[in-house]
């Protein structure tokens, strides 16, 4: 085998040990449509290790030709002093040039004598030990060299080319150049106009473009890089940026890479910025993640649903029991008996207590049966009535439930639905009402010609503004154990009803919740919320 033979072979499989380093990567850059070329960083002629399709098709050459030998060899002025000296500061420090190099092997070019200019962005790849072991290389073709310019002084503004502004004006992702420590834009493209939603950009500093940025830190984490060096990544970030639509700063999300850009002695001279609009992806996630909280709960409320007429059904008979017991006491008790008034009232307030809990069953039962809903006329009265029952049972006794409501008041809707309605309100005033001085909670309800409406107020501290303006959407609650989706069933339930549900009054002296509910069968039209 000749030294030549070795030599590629040597090459070949340094080549193949990169090309494993890299991983999946190796296929998302070897299929890249920008050339790219990786060399070695450890060796002082910085061989080429890896080449994509995009850079054979670029320079006219096979792998073969192209691994494992000295990048110099691609340049037309040969590996000259100057140039050496100038590849060795651009692989140890990065930056942009623009080389004059050969192009090989055309059929309308056998000697392999034609030339081209091209862009070079060259990123060193260091270690964890901060050595470089590779240099990143990506082309852009500028043409013949005899319609370009020939030199390239490292400033940021000569390499914004009309093709290279074409380039990256169509690249998915945005990219922004600013330049010098003011942060002055040189080029942004249409991505990035569309994420900021701007349009005069370039020739105006960071500040100027984006002020409602200043407060968020962005300036101060351009000046971080700016100032070290180092480049930033950032993922999932959010920005408020101010919307023309809306007339209102909105938050938007990115991934996104701030890079350093150097000249030819290492001196940082602007930034490089390129990165994704992730806000749609975010949001999305977001939505994904509040539904499976609401099919939890739902699931939780099925479960419960179950358990409690599983409980009903368990607790009826001992409650049968009770109450047969106390019927066989009253008869055994003896009318001349000196403690005979006193234990007759004793066993008729087991009997009452137990006719009481006998109804509540009976009413946790009616709600927990699937079933569909009725509309039909019910005293108003003696729901709330079970409804008030039902709170009082897993209240504190010192919350006082006020019942004002009037006793020939007739409701035409599904009685078990309003109840659920009823109950959630009861429940919510009498949580709010656990560390107020005054613990009352009061309904009243009233005929209003073509509707009934339902009020139920507390003695709480009130609702904050926040929580008043998404009080009934499922996703906001104000309980720190709370799922949020008490007052929006609420809403669901009025609402099918062509009814309308509130927030009539919230201060820090309590809050009043009311609805109404039309008695008419025709569909509610538009109107008035209650108050």
């Amino acid at each position: 085998m000749t030294m030549a033979d070795d030599s590629q072979a040597s090459g070949g499989a340094r080549a193949e040990e990169f090309r494993k380093e890299l991983g999946p990567l190796a296929v998302a850059v070897e299929t890249a449509l920008m050339p790219k070329i990786f060399t070695d960083g450890t060796a002082p002629d910085h061989p080429v290790i890896f080449a994509n399709d995009a850079f054979l098709r670029l320079t006219g050459s096979t792998r073969e030709e192209i691994l494992d030998k000295p990048l110099s060899q691609f340049l037309v002025d040969g590996p000259g002093p100057d140039i050496l000296s100038s590849l060795d500061k651009m692989m140890t420090h990065g930056g942009c040039a623009i080389w004059k190099m050969r192009r090989h092997r055309l059929n309308d070019d056998p000697d392999g004598k034609r030339q081209f200019l091209a862009a070079v962005q060259i990123s060193p790849v260091r270690n964890g030990d901060d050595v470089i072991c590779q240099n990143y290389l990506s082309f852009v073709e500028l043409g013949d060299h005899d319609d370009r310019i020939s030199e390239f002084a490292g400033q940021i503004d000569q390499s914004q080319t009309s093709q290279m502004r074409e380039m990256y004006d169509s690249a998915p992702g945005f990219i922004a150049v600013t330049a010098g420590p003011e942060h002055r834009f040189t080029f942004v493209n249409e991505s990035y106009k569309r994420f900021v939603r701007k349009d005069d950009i370039e020739g105006r500093t960071v500040a100027e473009v984006l002020p409602e940025v200043v407060d968020q830190g962005f300036i101060d984490l351009l000046d971080q890089v700016y100032r070290s060096g180092e480049p930033y990544v950032g993922e999932g970030m959010g920005i408020g940026i101010f919307s023309p639509t809306s007339g209102k700063v909105e938050i938007r999300y990115r991934d996104f890479v701030y890079q350093p850009i150097r000249d030819a002695d290492n001196k940082v001279i602007g930034l490089f910025c390129e990165g994704y609009d992730v806000t749609e992806q975010r949001e999305t996630a977001e939505r994904l993640s509040a539904l499976q909280t609401e099919m939890i709960f739902v699931s939780r409320v099925n479960a419960m649903g179950t358990m409690a007429a599983t409980l009903a059904h368990e607790l009826n008979q001992p409650i049968s029991a009770i109450a047969n017991y106390t019927a066989g006491m009253m008869r055994l008790i003896e009318p001349s008996d000196k403690n005979a008034d006193r234990l007759t009232q004793a066993v008729e307030g087991i009997e009452q207590a137990s006719q009481n809990a006998a109804e509540i069953i009976q009413s946790l039962r009616e709600m927990t049966k699937k079933r569909v809903p009725v509309r039909a006329p019910f005293n108003l009265k003696s729901a709330i009535d079970e409804c008030v029952r039902l709170v009082n049972a897993a209240v504190p006794p010192q919350v006082n439930i006020v019942d004002d409501v009037p006793g020939d008041l007739t409701m035409t809707a599904d009685r078990v639905q309003i109840q659920q309605v009823i109950i959630n309100l009861l429940r919510n005033g009498c949580d709010a009402v656990l560390e107020s001085e005054r613990q009352i909670v009061s309904i009243e309800a009233k005929d209003q010609g073509t509707e009934l409406l339902v009020s139920v107020s507390d003695t709480g501290p009130g609702l904050s503004a926040d929580t008043e303006s998404g009080i009934f959407t499922w996703s906001t609650s104000a309980k720190e154990s709370g799922m949020g989706l008490g007052l929006s069933i609420c809403r669901t339930i009025v609402e099918a009803h062509s009814g309308l549900i509130a927030l009539a009054e919230s201060s820090p002296q309590g809050s009043t919740f009311c609805f109404s509910i039309p008695q008419s069968d025709q569909p509610g039209a538009a109107r008035p919320r209650p108050n």
